[in-house]
C-alpha cells in the first residue's frame, strides 16, 4: 500500500532537533533553494507529528532550502517515529547520501550508544545496523574527543581529495594525527600546517610519523624535509631500470 503525500504548511513544520548535522554548506543550500524556486520541491519530506505540528525526520536540507525559497506549503509523508528511530534514520540517510562529516557521524553514533545502550551496546551493533565497518565507526568515535579546532578542519566526505578546500584535512589524516601525536597543541599545529598545503594523504602520514618521531623539530621543518626532498628510487628498482636500459640500448644497436 502506497503512502499518501500531503501538502503541509511550511510554518507548521519545524527543524529536526535530533539532526546530527553541525554545519550546512550554504553555497549548496543556495543552489537547492534556487532550484526549488524554479521547479518546486520534487521529493517529499518525511515528518513525524509532534504536538500540533510536525518535525522533519528526513530531508532537513530540503526543508531549509524550501524556507529560503519562500514556499508556503511542501509535500510531505507523515510517519510515527521514536527519538532513537529518528536519530538512526538521520544517520543512515546522511552516511549513505549526504555530506555529513566524520565528526558529525561520530557524534550521532555516540548519542545512539549513550541514549540506547540496550540496542547499541557495542560498535559491532552499530556496524551491523548501519552497514559500515567497525573500524570506520571506531575512527568516527575517536574524532568526537579530538580538539575542536581539528574537528572544524575536517572536510565532509564529498570534499576529500586534492586539491581540497583550503584549511581542510580529510578525516583519515585527522585520526592519524590524534593517534600518533599525544600533545594536543602539537596535534593542532600539525593539522593547521597540513591544511595549508595540497598534499596527499600518503605524504601527510609521512609528515605525522616524522613529527611524532622527532619532537625536537618544528612541524614546518618536517614538512619542508618530507615534501621538498627529491624522491629516491629504491636501489633494487633502480638497478632493474638500469639493466633494462642497457638491454634496450643493445637491442636497438643490433636491430
Amino acid at each position: 500500500m502506497s503512502e499518501v503525500v500531503k501538502e503541509i504548511e511550511l510554518e507548521k513544520i519545524r527543524s529536526n532537533k535530533l539532526n546530527p548535522r553541525l554545519d550546512m554548506d550554504f553555497e549548496l543550500l543556495n543552489e537547492l533553494a534556487e532550484s526549488i524556486r524554479q521547479v518546486g520541491l520534487l521529493e517529499p519530506l518525511i515528518v513525524r507529528p509532534v504536538d500540533d505540528e510536525y518535525e522533519v525526520v528526513i530531508g532537513e536540507r530540503r526543508y531549509r532550502a524550501s524556507q529560503q525559497a519562500g514556499l508556503n506549503k511542501v509535500p510531505a509523508i507523515v510517519r510515527e517515529y521514536s527519538d532513537d528511530e529518528v536519530i538512526e534514520l538521520s544517520l543512515v540517510e546522511n552516511v549513505q547520501r549526504e555530506d555529513l562529516s566524520a565528526v558529525e557521524k561520530g557524534n550521532c553514533c555516540k548519542l545512539l550508544m549513550d541514549k540506547y545502550p540496550e540496542k547499541y551496546s557495542t560498535i559491532q551493533d552499530l556496524s551491523r545496523k548501519l552497514g559500515v565497518s567497525s573500524n570506520t565507526i571506531n575512527s568516527w568515535l575517536q574524532l568526537v574527543s579530538a580538539p575542536k579546532e581539528i574537528q572544524r578542519m575536517i572536510a565532509p566526505a564529498y570534499k576529500i581529495g586534492v586539491p581540497r578546500a583550503k584549511g581542510k584535512i580529510d578525516y583519515d589524516t585527522a585520526v592519524t594525527i590524534t593517534r600518533r601525536i599525544k600533545e594536543v597543541e602539537r596535534q593542532i599545529e600539525v593539522a593547521r600546517e597540513i591544511a595549508k598545503r595540497p598534499i596527499y594523504r600518503r605524504t601527510a602520514r609521512k609528515v605525522i610519523a616524522r613529527v611524532a618521531k622527532e619532537p625536537e623539530k618544528s612541524v614546518v621543518e618536517v614538512i619542508r624535509e618530507v615534501v621538498e626532498t627529491p624522491y629516491e628510487m629504491p636501489r633494487a628498482r633502480a638497478l632493474l631500470v638500469h639493466n633494462c636500459n642497457i638491454y634496450y640500448c643493445i637491442h636497438a644497436f643490433y636491430n
